[in-house]
Formats: structure tokens, C-alpha cells, sequence
């Protein structure tokens, strides 16, 4: 493993004011080592698209940052299918940075990979070696494109292999999101932005949907048919309200006999309505809760069973094991965002693809990571989701680029940049580059804007959820607690922690709301920890969180060495009254 680096923000290639995303720009095997003190057993879902090594000048491999992962890469070539070695090189590629992939993935994590048939059966084997055959849940086909050439076998498809970092810790049942379902929940936000009144948007919606029947059944007929999406039953969600479009759903009657024997009265004939043959499925309280929610159908009168009102938001699948989105999907919408820079990278994934599987697998607030993040479509589908069902979902993209054309700052970026201004999100993201190699020395001879960058990227209480930068003098972060962290740093030898400066730190964040205790950085400290703040010395607070320590009797003494320092500050703050 290579030394982590720091993560440096540039503030002219982020974007938006909410920047709790991320794109790093950067080999994805250092920064991944990075981020394992701020992001270690965090990432919910990962999404990893490796080069497929099919020797067309995908894949680059550099055998000198193979024997030292922290050297250059300038000697690195693109791997052509003459060369003998080229399953190895790929292997050797490939594995650190799986493992680092499990490293920062929750105990609940899931982490999903593409691959086509060079390397599918090389990559299971390293996945159950890495993951355990047992965390296998299963291989996606992906049906992408029509070969109609003539062949022995005609290959269209690509593969997704799906392993848990712990099986047993992973939900047993996803709801996955269909294609029928995401073209209408698309189809119905853009008519919403064009027809206010209800009654017009039913009349349009309505027509949409019959006019992607017509299209599905013409190109059927034209053999076709994968290259439409087929609304199938799902134009059952026909009717719209002002929460959306809806159906009539079964789903109140009980499945077996013996269900809930209780009265429900038709609004209009005051009479109980007709009950379901075996009862209904909720309790009293939860059908009366229905009907304040007006979740409720009724029929015509009391001789109709009701039924449940069903929001297409709402409605699930499960996530299934062949899916059929055309490949061209996500040049087309790449086209459509970047029409220049398209050009640089022409098979980006369908933002479809990265939608069904971030939808199944992570819950409204998941952790995103995509260590090889080129065009940037794991991002829009994170923000697409969000901006469907109002989640809080986050993405971690890193992206290296190619010699010459970094794709972070010239592709990713200004791709996730172009989909928020044309969609109207309220997003944004942090732009981070890799900066110089971590160790004692190097941390030493940063300047303040540098640590401060190192203190967000690695103090502790910003486990999973980092760090909100504060610009004050001595208060530059606030963890998820809104504790401050403060900072007092002018170099090595002029950043004590005097019990005047701790004064002014206590009286800045309270004037920012902030809580205690505090988290003060400094060379040294003068004064004895208390309840109210906690002392983290530059740079061994720093190292261990990095583990920039070779061995755990190592670490063991820096941490016994940071302790005793500790209580001989309190010692002497107690002597001194």
C-alpha cells in the first residue's frame, strides 16, 4: 500500500453550496489509503467500472508503482493482448485496490463491479478470495447492446459482479426500481415542470404513456424491442392527485383467512363498505391512519371493496439478475450534458445502470464510493435519486485520468456540474487533488491552510460523515456533534497551546454555537485536559490516524508516549493549582 497523501480542496473546480460530495482527483489506490482515517468501514454501497484489460488501450500499467506504490507512473503502458503477462499485470492492478474497496466499506456494505468475459473469471476468484465466496450475492447480466454480425455467438452483454462485505449484516430483501419505473417517474417530472393544473397534467401524462406503448409495440415489430423501455403494468399508474401519479392497489385485503374484522364507512353514503372475503390486512389504527392520509380508494358507494391508493414513488421490484439498458444510453447523455468533452470518453455506463443498483442496494442516506469514477454517471445517479425521493445520499468519485487529459477537473466535474444546472438540483461537490506523500517530517513543514485540510481529512469524530470547514482563526471545522475543532498552527516551533489561546478558542465557538467539548490541535499543550476540551498533538494524532506507524509496537508507543505526556500536563496543571 502506498503512504496516504493529503487531500487538498480547490475551491475553483468544486462546485455548488452543498458540498458534501466529493470528487478526487488522484491514483485511486493512494487516495483510497487517504481516506481510510475519515472513511474506514463507511462507504454503504460501492461501484467499481476497472479498465476490462481487452488490450485496445484500456488499460495502463506501470510495473515500478507495482514493486513501490508510492513511485512515479511514468513508465506505465497500455497493455495489448500480445503480451504474455497481461492477466498477471491486471491481477496485480486490480487487487490492492479491491482490498482498500472492502477496507472502507460498512460491516452492511455491497459492493458492486463491471466486467465483460476477459478477466469475469479471474475477478470472481479474486472477489471470493478478498470478499469470501460466502458474501457472493450474485453476477448481473447486462444486456447492452444487438450484434447482429455474423459469429459463433453473439455477445451483448457485460457482467456486474455483487459480493456483501458481511452477508449476514446486509438486508435480506431489496426493492429495486424497475426501468418502466424510472422512465415514467422522468416522463412525469418533466411534464410536471410544464402543467401546474392536475386535471392537465393527468390528460398529458396519460398520453405520454400511450404514446411509449405505441413506440414499444413498433419496435417490436421492427425487432427492436430492447431499445425502448416497455412501460409493461406499470400504466396501471395512470391517475395523478397533487402528490403524484397513482393506482389502485389490492394490497388491503389479507392474504390468508382470519384478517381484521372492523367496519370502514363510505364518505359519501355514510354505510359500511363491502370487506374483503378473508379481512382486512391493517389494524383499526393503521386503516384510519390511511384514510387521513387519504391513501384510501373508495368505490362508487358501500357496495365496492376499498382499496389502497398506491404512489408510483412507492411502488418496488426486486433488483433482477438481467437487465436490458442500451449501452449507447450513457453516450447519449453525456453528449447531451458535455458535447465536447464526450468526445474524450466514448463508453460512459447508462446513469440507468448505476440508479437500479445504487436503488436496491443503499437506503436514502447510503455512502457512495466509485474508485474509477470516469465520466462521473455513479455521481448523477446519486443526485438523481435524491432529487427523486428527497434522500440525502453522498458519492466519493476518484478518477486519475489518462497522460495528458485528467478527467476529474476536464469530464467528471464539469459533467456533474452541467446535470445540476440543466436539472435544477441543489447540489454540489468538493474538488480535491492528491497532494504530497505523509510522514512525520512532511506534516511538520505544512503550512496552516495545509494542516488544517489534514485535520479535516483525519481527525476521528468525522468518521463517516467529515468534516464542515469554518473559517476562523483558531475554529476551522465543526464535526457532525457541531463540536468545534480548533487549530493553533505557525509551524513546529510556534504553535503551543498556551491557556490564552485556549481561551480564545473556547470564546470563538461559543459564539459560533458550538459544542464541547473542543478538539484543539498544537505542537504542544500548557494546560490540562478537562471536560471541556480535548487535546490532539501535531503530528502524532495525525500519524496514528493515518497509521503512518510500521508496527503495532510502534503504535503502541506513540500512543503510550502521547499519554504520558498528557498526564504530566495535568500533573502539573494540579500542582500549579
Amino acid at each position: 500500500m502506498p503512504a496516504p497523501r493529503i487531500l487538498e480542496p480547490n475551491e475553483h473546480l468544486s462546485f455548488g453550496k452543498q458540498r458534501l460530495n466529493r470528487i478526487i482527483e488522484g491514483d485511486n489506490l493512494q487516495a483510497m489509503v487517504s481516506l481510510r482515517s475519515q472513511y474506514r468501514d463507511s462507504v454503504d454501497v460501492a461501484y467499481l467500472d476497472p479498465p476490462y484489460n481487452t488490450g485496445k488501450g484500456d488499460f495502463r500499467y506501470s510495473d515500478r508503482r507495482h514493486k513501490d506504490p508510492n513511485a512515479s507512473a511514468d513508465d506505465a503502458v497500455y497493455v495489448s493482448n500480445e503480451d504474455g503477462g497481461k492477466h498477471t499485470k491486471w491481477l496485480n492492478y486490480i487487487g490492492p485496490r479491491l482490498w482498500l474497496t472492502w477496507e472502507l466499506l460498512a460491516d452492511h456494505g455491497v459492493c458492486f463491479i463491471s466486467i465483460n468475459d476477459v478477466e469475469l473469471f479471474r475477478l470472481g476468484l479474486l472477489m471470493d478470495e478478498i470478499f469470501g465466496e460466502k458474501n457472493r450475492i450474485g453476477v448481473i447480466v447486462w444486456k447492452q447492446a444487438v450484434d447482429n454480425n455474423r459469429t459463433r455467438i453473439a455477445v451483448e452483454h457485460e457482467y456486474v459482479l455483487c459480493y456483501a462485505k458481511r452477508i449476514e449484516e446486509t438486508a435480506e430483501h431489496w426493492q429495486g426500481t424497475s426501468l418502466a419505473k424510472q422512465w415514467l417517474l422522468t416522463k412525469y417530472d418533466e411534464l410536471r415542470k410544464q402543467y401546474s393544473d392536475v386535471v392537465e397534467l393527468q390528460r398529458h401524462w396519460r398520453a405520454a404513456i400511450l404514446e411509449q406503448k405505441k413506440a414499444y409495440r413498433t419496435a417490436v415489430a421492427a425487432g427492436r424491442g430492447d431499445d425502448v423501455v416497455n412501460v409493461g403494468r406499470m400504466d396501471r399508474f395512470r391517475n395523478i392527485n397533487e402528490h403524484g401519479p397513482w393506482a389502485k392497489d389490492w394490497h388491503l385485503e389479507n392474504t390468508k383467512e382470519g384478517g381484521y374484522d372492523y367496519d370502514i364507512f363510505h364518505p359519501k353514503t355514510g354505510i359500511p363498505c363491502r370487506k374483503p372475503p378473508k379481512g382486512y390486512r391493517y389494524p383499526q389504527e393503521s386503516m384510519t391512519k390511511l384514510i387521513a392520509e387519504d391513501r384510501i380508494v373508495f368505490g362508487k358507494d358501500h357496495t365496492e371493496t376499498a382499496q389502497l391508493r398506491r404512489y408510483l414513488r412507492d411502488s418496488s421490484d426486486a433488483l433482477r439478475s438481467v437487465v436490458t439498458i442500451p449501452g449507447r444510453n450513457g453516450s447519449d447523455r453525456l453528449v447531451a450534458l458535455v458535447p465536447e468533452e464526450a468526445k474524450r470518453f466514448p463508453h460512459p455506463k447508462p446513469v440507468e445502470l448505476l440508479e437500479l443498483i445504487l436503488g436496491a442496494a443503499g437506503d436514502i442516506d447510503a455512502l457512495v464510493l466509485d474508485p474509477f469514477a470516469g465520466s462521473g454517471s455513479t455521481g448523477e445517479a446519486v443526485m438523481k435519486l435524491n432529487a427523486r425521493d428527497n434522500g440525502i445520499r453522498r458519492f466519493i468519485l476518484i478518477e486519475e485520468g489518462e497522460p495528458g487529459d485528467r478527467y476529474a477537473r476536464t469530464l467528471t466535474g464539469p459533467r456533474l456540474r452541467a446535470a445540476i444546472e440543466k436539472e435544477g438540483w441543489n447540489d454540489g461537490f468538493e474538488f480535491l487533488t492528491t497532494g504530497r506523500k505523509l510522514d512525520r517530517d512532511a506534516i511538520l513543514t505544512l503550512e496552516r491552510e495545509a494542516i488544517i485540510s489534514l485535520v479535516l481529512q483525519t481527525d476521528p469524530t468525522g468518521m463517516g460523515g467529515g468534516m464542515r470547514k469554518i473559517g476562523g482563526k483558531y475554529v476551522v471545522a465543526a464535526n457532525g456533534r457541531s463540536q468545534a475543532i480548533c487549530l493553533n498552527w505557525n509551524g513546529r516551533a510556534d504553535s503551543i497551546i498556551t491557556r490564552e489561546v485556549l481561551v480564545e478558542m473556547f470564546n470563538e465557538a461559543k459564539a459560533l454555537n458550538l459544542k464541547k467539548p473542543i478538539r484543539v490541535y498544537g505542537s504542544t499543550c500548557q494546560v490540562g485536559e478537562t471536560d471541556s476540551f480535548v487535546f490532539r498533538q501535531i503530528p502524532d494524532a495525525i500519524l496514528v490516524a493515518l497509521q503512518l506507524v510500521e508496527t503495532a509496537q510502534e503504535e503502541s508507543d506513540m500512543l503510550g508516549a502521547i499519554n504520558v505526556l498528557e498526564e504530566t500536563i495535568r500533573a502539573e496543571a494540579n500542582s500549579r493549582g
